[in-house]
């Protein structure tokens, strides 16, 4: 008999479980989801199905026996026909949180809970798969690559572009990768599996709301290509039974904000922002081409985030373009360093909010302290030698 390992899904909703309804699609809190991976053959051996009830194989309509596990949902065992040329298998098991979110909607309290969910698990289980909504996918598996760093087994996080509910979904795919790389594959780390490809998970974003390959890592290359052959970067996290560290809890009031540079931005604009959030204690900064932002005495805005980083507010830089890189080799972001704003270096928007949240709810940590280790990369969000080159 080949390789069976246990595989936990935890559903927060999302486009992946989304239904129709009279006033669009939603992801309704419902059992159709999990009916429809019972019927599909790819992801439920009919075998298995029949012969751990004794009676024939259910039907798309056949009953449910869930259990209730807190206020979340967890569904029957299903177990994949053989993956691989080897007769490797997945069982698994379907979490679904109590509450389904539109993706939009997720907040730090949502990353609390499924992070605690994951410890909660990690022992009863090889390998994890988050099933998310696309538009916050990449933050959060940012925020759970900085949760669970080295983690020793593999937590994917995926989703769809089409709901399963609807004809050509590609959520169907999305979904037997996901577990063909928690269940099979010798990889561990926090990574996207989107479209065939396994992108490491601090370093992605979502590019398209239209196309397939909905996410692309834009410094650094896929970590697995799950093509005809399968193809990966050299060298891969590997398995252990090693446990992770200890989560941190996550603050869950407001305390990153976001500005844009524009033309025409003034000192002004940018203090009432950060003002205006008394809780703030992080500012991303998305700046120009190489984080480049007026810093003239007219424009004000060097003096507000002087005062900023005075009251021990972590400023970072990051760049507006595609493929970031801030970088202080230039007189401007020497300036900048010189009174405490942070360059992002080649941070995503999604690894910097993540990071920057994931510093400040730290209550070990001084002010020096998270200015240090911001600069430093944790968990593989950054590179910080002569810019973004890749891991």
């Amino acid at each position: 008999m080949g390789l069976l390992r246990r595989v936990l899904i935890i559903g927060t909703g999302g486009t992946i479980a989304s239904e129709p309804t009279p006033g669009g699609y939603a992801p309704l809190r419902n059992d159709a989801f999990f009916r429809r991976i019972r019927q599909h053959p790819q992801l439920s051996d009919p075998d298995s199905l029949s012969s751990r009830s004794g009676t024939a194989t259910p039907t798309f309509s056949s009953p449910v026996e869930t259990v209730p596990v807190g206020k979340n949902i967890r569904y029957p065992t299903l177990r994949t026909p053989v993956l691989d040329e080897h007769g490797a298998r997945v069982e698994y098991e379907i979490l679904d949180l109590d509450r389904h979110l539109d993706s939009s909607e997720m907040t730090p309290a949502e990353y609390n809970i499924i992070a605690s969910l994951l410890e909660e698990n990690w022992d009863l289980y090889e390998g994890f798969v988050i099933l998310s909504g696309t538009d916050t996918l990449a933050y959060t598996a940012s925020i759970l690559s900085f949760l669970f760093t080295n983690p020793g087994k593999p937590i994917t996080i995926t989703g769809a572009q089409i709901p399963l509910s609807q004809p050509r979904s590609d959520g169907w795919t999305n979904l037997l990768d996901s577990l063909y790389v928690a269940g099979v594959l010798p990889y561990a780390g926090v990574g996207i599996v989107f479209h065939h490809q396994v992108f490491h998970g601090c370093r992605a974003t979502k590019t398209s709301p239209n196309l397939f390959n909905a996410f692309q890592t834009p410094c650094v290359p896929p970590l697995i290509n799950l093509n005809v052959k399968i193809t990966h970067q050299s060298r891969l996290p590997p398995r252990s039974s090693a446990l992770p560290p200890r989560i941190i809890p996550l603050a869950t009031s407001p305390t990153v904000i976001s500005a844009s540079i524009h033309p025409g931005i003034t000192g002004t604009l940018l203090a009432a922002q950060i003002d205006a959030v008394p809780t703030c204690r992080a500012v991303i900064l998305s700046a120009y081409g190489s984080g480049n932002l007026p810093i003239s005495e007219e424009a004000g805005i060097l003096g507000a985030l002087r005062k900023a980083v005075d009251k021990e507010i972590l400023v970072v830089v990051i760049s507006q373009c595609p493929i970031p890189n801030v970088y202080p080799l230039y007189t401007q972001g020497r300036t900048l360093l010189e009174i405490g704003v942070l360059p992002g270096y080649d941070l995503t928007h999604e690894a910097a909010f993540a990071k920057l949240l994931w510093l400040v709810s730290r209550k070990d940590l001084t002010f020096k302290n998270r200015q240090e280790l911001f600069q430093i990369p944790v968990t593989g969000e950054m590179s910080v030698e002569g810019g973004a080159r890749g891991l």
